[in-house]
């Protein structure tokens, strides 16, 4: 299964980057300005049905304070220290069976250097699923390691979004693997997901 990122936020998680948190992120700051300047469309539609124009005048004018205040604490979440929450927050842990490996519990990774640490997670699995073939007198068939990537709700820049290693094996006294060959026996190769 390899690495992936289990979510950020301080109280509770989901999957790939994704965030539950009550906070002041800016995924939530964008929710809500859409759903004030929706709101603020809404009266200005009423405008011609109201009797009460000051005081559909006043409510315009709270919108326009809430709507800006808004926008000034989004670009101000976005402009700290160059990075947005989320990615900041970000958290990664390896999903495999795998006990030998890192990130068995969650940690965070510094954006910039994630890619090169999910790689080093990845080829451990390679080396340990080498040892395992080799101790259980198995020949390694092929092994590919792939890097996922995604992009952040918040900020939308790109992010490595975890890995995955996928080994395949055989016996030492087993015919040459090929693919397509419709006379191996079904069952014959070990493939394995870390």
């Amino acid at each position: 299964m390899g690495i992936s990122p289990i979510g950020t936020g301080s109280t509770g998680s989901a999957a790939l980057g994704g965030f539950t948190s009550g906070g002041d992120t800016g995924t939530n700051i964008e929710r809500k300005l859409t759903e004030l300047k929706k709101q603020r469309e809404e009266y200005e539609l009423a405008r011609n049905k109201v009797t009460d124009k000051k005081a559909l005048e006043n409510k315009l004018a709270s919108l326009d304070r809430r709507i800006d205040n808004l926008e000034s604490r989004l670009e101000k979440l976005k402009e700290e220290n160059g990075e947005c929450q989320t990615c900041k927050n970000r958290k990664y842990q390896d999903g495999s069976d795998d006990p030998g490996v890192s990130f068995k519990s969650a940690a965070k990774i510094a954006p910039e250097a994630a890619a090169s640490v999910v790689r080093g997670h990845e080829m451990e699995h390679v080396y340990r699923n080498q040892a395992k073939a080799a101790r259980e007198g198995r020949e390694v068939v092929s092994q590919t390691v792939v890097l996922k990537s995604g992009i952040c709700p918040e900020c939308g820049k790109p992010y490595i979004a975890g890995g995955e290693t996928r080994t395949v094996t055989k016996a030492k006294n087993e015919p040459d693997f090929s693919v397509g060959k419709e006379s191996d026996p079904t069952g014959s190769l070990f493939d394995t997901v870390a």
